[in-house]
């Protein structure tokens, strides 16, 4: 960001009318502000008001990204980098004139991690502006942004032991509020944070973590029913009633069999979610510690959860191991499991990103070419695609005798993406519904744990992290139904703003109405219009994307899902699952060819670490540290010898 020169003022803040952007926001927070400030930067821009610009592109950076609660200061520390000590002079000259307790919170954040003059009060204020906006966004449905704000709050008043009872006030009257009814976990949340400092009323909030769990099972809520009874646990572990604590440990452990059951219902059943939980809810059982009695009555539990587990995996074979009677795949579904088994998550998922690959174009082509050879007269029978109502939705062109190139092409790629539908589903069955079942049984996945990969992230946009965490997190616990919903528009979102990246303008104007529309993926996948799409994705990529999205003959997920063409049960086809991968996919190529670069420009990096198992190392170690004294020894001992027999 360019300096300006005299630089910017107080003045220039208040004549920018900031304000306006915070008043008009139906959500007062950073990442509903961030796109509004860049458009009225662009604005600025366009008109030469280059000092409205500043100030606005300022904004820009102060308001990119969610915060990390735990971890602001090092994540806040990259806003810091971007920001000159002119811009952060500004912003502590700006920071009292801000009404907005969201944005002064996050000034005010930014400038104690700048540890600049002042920054204590900074932090103090900081502390008390985020306890204001949590107040502000505090919706029940919607309560991750409130809860972030509590969080941060309490961490800062407890690392600079400013109001720290204050904010365990606040988050004990939001408690009060809630009454155990709130419909997410909020509630669990803040009950979390006060185990955590050992603060509140024990026996008042063992109550109602029980309250809460009792309404969560009558709403089939099965997740968050298990919380609140860990939640009950940990509150009577706190007040050291251990029978208490071990009832309420039973009771979470319950909830696994009582999902287990649910997976069984319906016209979607599935023995392969049904013995996952199986699975938990004997890990559970076989972890409750208490009296003999108590012990052995768990294990009990456990061993007819184990037997009935048993008989679900069984069961669960005929749903992963052939797609069909023609494809054994379960040789694919063991290297799947192993090949994330036993990672920590982060290096788990990315193995899961990375394993497997679209379907190869070369491949999809030659597949249909070589069918075409044996069977000379198949392009004069046309295929078509049918929807679960019987009606024709996509035809194959008919070429009859024609060897028009345009309708010859156009007539094998229908073949290629209607053929890319089977590798896609493979690719499902065999590798990303086993990987994720094994890193869901090893891990206990948070929605927060999403975070890193879509932070920063290219593919994402600023201000969509939160999506793309509640699509992967949804996909990633077998939630189609979310995923699916969030990912697809993320998706034709984040094509656009690539594209933009690259030079493009993925817009219509429409002059005589005054109006500018955003293009869709109809339009943006395909060369003919966008050429800069051809640098963003490679061939197979470019060509998975537009039959799982857009055309007709493939998958055509978008314009399905946009006009509700898609029925319940399809929400857990395998297809929903390949849509999850790709995705992830799409969030870690970036990563992946970042790391890269990092070891283009240092060829050692690959090298670290390499040996910190290793338990001969410091053995090694030490013997260098051996062999160099001797060897310094020996050069000084013999030029020692040269000195004497010069002076000789």
């Amino acid at each position: 960001m360019p300096l300006i020169n005299p630089p910017l003022t107080k003045e220039d803040f208040i004549n920018s009318r900031w304000q306006n952007v915070v008043n008009s926001s139906d959500r007062k927070e950073c990442g509903a502000y961030n796109r509004v400030f860049w458009n009225k930067a662009q604005e600025a821009k366009e008109a030469g008001n280059f000092r409205e610009q500043f100030v606005f592109e300022i904004l820009v950076v102060v308001t990119d990204a969610a915060i990390q609660p735990r971890s602001n200061e090092k994540f806040l520390a990259k806003f810091v980098e971007r920001l000159t000590d002119e811009h952060l002079d500004f912003l502590a000259e700006i920071v009292g004139e801000v009404s907005d307790p969201e944005l002064q919170a996050r000034i005010a954040d930014i400038l104690w991690t700048s540890k600049r003059r002042d920054s204590y009060k900074m932090a103090q204020l900081a502390v008390t502006d985020y306890l204001k906006s949590a107040a502000e966004l505090e919706y029940l449905e919607n309560w991750t942004l409130c809860f972030a704000k509590i969080e941060r709050a309490l961490w800062l008043a407890c690392k600079i032991n400013h109001k720290f009872e204050d904010v365990v006030a606040h988050i004990e009257r939001v408690l009060e509020r809630c009454n155990g009814e709130d419909p997410k976990f909020l509630s669990a949340k803040l009950m979390e944070l006060l185990q955590e400092h050992k603060r509140g009323n024990f026996k008042k909030y063992a109550a109602l973590a029980e309250k809460a769990a009792t309404i969560s099972e009558s709403a089939n809520d099965w997740r968050r029913a298990r919380n609140y009874w860990e939640i009950k646990a940990q509150w009577h572990r706190l007040e050291k009633d251990a029978k208490q604590e071990r009832t309420a440990q039973m009771q979470a452990a319950e909830t696994y069999v009582k999902e287990a059951e649910d997976s069984l219902k319906g016209t979607d059943a599935s023995y392969l979610k049904a013995s996952h939980f199986m699975e938990k809810a004997f890990e559970a059982f076989m972890n409750v510690r208490g009296t003999k009695e108590e012990t052995i009555a768990a294990k009990e539990r456990a061993e007819e959860v184990r037997k009935l587990r048993s008989e679900y995996q069984e069961q669960s074979l005929n749903e992963l191991v052939s797609m069909s009677h023609e494809t054994d795949i379960s040789v694919q579904v063991n290297i799947a499991r192993s090949h994330v088994k036993g990672k920590e998550f982060y290096n788990a998922l990315f193995s899961l990103a990375f394993l497997g690959t679209p379907p190869k174009v070369s491949q999809l082509r030659q597949e249909v070419l070589e069918i075409a050879v044996e069977n000379p007269i198949y392009h004069l029978f046309p295929s078509s695609m049918i929807n679960q109502m019987g009606k024709v939705v996509a035809r194959q062109p008919k070429l009859g005798l024609s060897n028009n190139p345009e309708q010859v092409e156009e007539s094998i790629r229908f073949e290629m993406y209607k053929n890319a539908i089977y590798y896609q589903q493979l690719q499902a069955l065999a590798y990303t519904e086993p990987a994720k079942y094994k890193i869901n049984l090893e891990h206990n996945v948070q929605i927060e744990d999403l975070f890193p990969i879509v932070s920063n992230n290219p593919f994402v946009p600023p201000g969509r992290e939160q999506q793309f965490a509640k699509g992967l997190y949804a996909g990633l616990t077998g939630d189609f139904f979310t995923s699916t919903h969030i990912l697809i528009p993320q998706i034709e979102n984040s094509i656009r703003y690539l594209l933009r990246k690259h030079g493009a303008l993925p817009s219509k104007i429409d002059i005589d109405k005054g109006i500018e529309d955003e293009r869709d993926l109809n339009t943006t996948l395909f060369a003919r219009n966008y050429p800069q799409i051809n640098s963003i994705f490679d061939e197979d990529t470019l060509f998975d994307l537009q039959g799982l999205l857009i055309e007709r003959s493939g998958s055509n997920l978008r314009n399905r899902m946009a006009h509700g063409l898609i029925n319940d049960g399809e929400f857990n086809s395998p297809i929903m699952s390949y849509l999850w991968w790709v995705t992830l996919r799409l969030c870690c190529l970036p990563i992946l060819k970042q790391q890269q670069q990092v070891e283009e420009s240092n060829p050692w990096v690959k090298f670290d670490g390499i040996f910190k198992d290793d338990p001969l190392f410091d053995d090694f170690v030490e013997d260098m540290a051996v062999n160099r004294s001797e060897l310094d020894a020996e050069v000084a001992a013999y030029e020692a010898s040269l000195e004497e027999n010069q002076s000789a």
